[in-house]
């Protein structure tokens, strides 16, 4: 499995729908709704984690958690996400897993490139996580369509049950 790390803050100020909220005083909706993408995006296919900054939060104390199966991290005061990050890149690498950065900062992306970590910007992932959310928007506003057998089925063997059902081939040719 993929391991996905994630600076939460660089993501929330590269989205809308979380900015939208984090400008309105809603931090802990912001980050909720960004847990709860992630957590879709992620879904079988990786291993989240998403690191938020705590350095300049003079009560901050690192706190984990594990929300939606991702995995949540609050850095300490004075310790900045970027190191937790470079931490746990360092630890998927030794451990031989897959991993893949999100991080809008410089040094994360220095840190991480020619190391086997695919790094993406926030903006990049925020673009995809949008395109997630718009194709979801469009599928739950559409009409709600019959999946019926004949959708599901080679066209030969749709062919061939038409045929059966008007009679042009009985039991005993088949």
């Amino acid at each position: 499995m993929k391991q996905l790390i994630i600076d939460g803050y660089n993501l929330m100020f590269q989205a809308d729908p979380y900015l939208r909220l984090a400008r309105a005083g809603e931090w802990d909706l912001a980050r909720d709704a960004l847990i709860s993408d992630v957590a879709s995006y992620a879904g079988q296919h990786f291993s989240a984690t998403i690191v938020f900054d705590g350095k300049s939060n003079p009560v901050a104390q690192r706190k984990e958690d594990n929300i939606l199966g991702v995995q949540v991290i609050f850095s300490d005061y004075g310790k900045s996400a970027d190191s937790v990050i470079e931490r746990l890149a360092k630890q998927a690498i030794a451990a031989g897993l897959e991993i893949e950065v999100v991080s809008s900062d410089a040094m994360v992306q220095w840190t991480s490139l020619g190391k086997g970590v695919v790094r993406r910007s926030a903006a990049e992932f925020a673009q995809q996580l949008s395109f997630g959310y718009s194709e979801w928007e469009r599928q739950r506003d559409a009409p709600p369509s019959r999946s019926t057998l004949i959708k599901r089925i080679s066209p030969e063997a749709a062919d061939l049950l038409q045929r059966i059902r008007d009679g042009q081939i009985d039991d005993a040719t088949t």
